[in-house]
């Protein structure tokens, strides 16, 4: 698994195809490097038919990257090597 460390600098919420069998939620946050790279990850992908659970999962992290955005706090994002889709959130609080 790879580790990226940085500040949340975007997130952003969308929905698509909305009314239909397909219809699907995302969640997505720009994480900036110290170094100065950004990198783009999904917080969620979720139709709208899957279980509560995963929505209830989906609105936490978005609740913490929120927060972390907000107050400029570093964030620990764990993603698989070949993926965007983010496994852990973990925010360093001062």
């Amino acid at each position: 698994m790879a580790e990226t460390i940085g500040k949340i600098t975007n997130v952003k919420v969308s929905s698509f195809l909305t009314g239909g069998v397909n219809s699907f939620d995302i969640g997505t946050i720009t994480v900036k490097e110290s170094t100065g790279g950004s990198w783009l990850f999904y917080l969620w992908n979720l139709r709208d038919g899957d279980p509560a659970v995963k929505r209830v999962l989906a609105t936490q992290r978005l609740a913490l990257a929120r927060e972390a955005a907000t107050s400029k706090f570093t964030v620990h994002v764990v993603h698989q090597n070949d993926s965007s889709i983010v496994d852990s959130l973990q925010v360093d609080y001062p």
